[in-house]
């Protein structure tokens, strides 16, 4: 959809030079909505740049310090610079190169049963890896997902959105405490688990992609985010329950949901989608990255999911 930061051949090859070799193909990954990427050939393999556009050293430092725990789990592996460094600065962004995984997204619509299981179990071998206490949470973590990120942003939201913030403050005035999330059993969690962020080809997948929201969270919002992503049918504005079952089937091969996972997860499907209505407000209307952005998603959309969740509210107890 759009590089936010357009770099030169030169610039990208003083970039390069960090990391002892030049490019000698470079293509713009033009569906970047957050941050700028280049896929790139060179003298030493193919691989990915991206310039993180919004989030800060402390993010970066985050998602690194995921994927080093999660070296070979199908997730990029991260190529250090010059001296170790495991990113650098690039007109004033933190930068890192990736290695090139294999596979292409699928859209969602043509995502088989097999492939969406596949998912699931990705998300359950991904949630057994150790976590520890201090690996930072999640970016989008119920327990703070207000005073982080709401409130810095409540006056444009309730005058541009309303809608969204009254479905987020709905969360809090009816009593639906999302730190109770803390209580549920804690993993690493990716995040944001969408099609464009799941690479598949002929000897399988997922390979798995955009680790940027990534850290220690409760695992059932994993499975929420997979289910409101993947399983909802937009031609027929419905669930598609044996799509939501295959992503159920799959997370649930090393452990099935507890009662207490049970008993949230109505509330984890309704976080989820109001968190995406709120970023999409927030990166598409009130503080895109660059004009262009404005209006290429909209907010609504994941509101309207919210009348369709019923049908998947059963769905984790069977």
């Amino acid at each position: 959809m759009a590089v936010i930061t357009p770099l030169s051949a030169a610039q990208i090859d003083g970039i390069m030079r960090a990391y002892g070799m030049r490019a000698l193909r470079i293509d713009p990954i033009a569906e970047g909505t957050t941050n700028t990427l280049y896929r790139l050939l060179t003298t030493r393999g193919r691989f990915v740049l991206r310039l993180t556009e919004r989030g800060g050293e402390d993010d970066v430092r985050r998602e690194l310090d995921v994927l080093r725990r999660l070296v070979g789990r199908q997730v990029p592996d991260v190529i250090p610079a010059a001296g170790g460094k495991p990113f650098i600065w690039a007109f004033n962004k933190p930068a890192v190169l990736f290695k090139e995984l294999p596979g292409a997204v699928v859209p969602k619509a043509s995502l088989t049963l097999d492939q969406l299981t596949a998912v699931g179990r990705w998300m359950a071998e991904l949630h057994a890896v150790e976590t520890p206490e201090e690996l930072p949470p999640t970016l989008y973590h119920p327990a703070s997902f207000w005073t982080r990120h709401v409130l810095p942003e409540q006056a444009p939201l309730q005058a541009l959105h309303p809608e969204v913030y009254e479905a987020v403050a709905a969360l809090y005035e009816e009593g639906h405490d999302p730190a109770a999330f803390d209580e549920l059993p804690q993993s690493i969690v990716h995040g944001d688990l969408f099609t464009e962020n799941l690479l598949f080809h002929r000897e399988g997948g997922p390979w798995v992609v955009d680790l940027e929201t990534a850290g220690r969270g409760p695992r059932l919002l994993d499975l929420a985010i997979a289910v409101f992503a993947l399983a909802y049918d937009d031609a027929q504005s419905a669930y598609d329950p044996a799509r939501a079952e295959a992503l159920i089937n799959g997370w649930s091969t090393l452990k099935r949901a507890t009662p207490e996972e049970v008993e949230r997860w109505a509330l984890a499907l309704r976080l989820t989608t109001i968190r995406y209505a709120f970023t999409r407000a927030v990166h598409f209307s009130i503080r895109p990255a660059i004009p262009e952005l404005r209006g290429a998603r909209d907010p609504n959309e994941p509101l309207r999911q919210l009348k369709a969740q019923s049908a998947l509210w059963g769905m984790l107890a069977r």
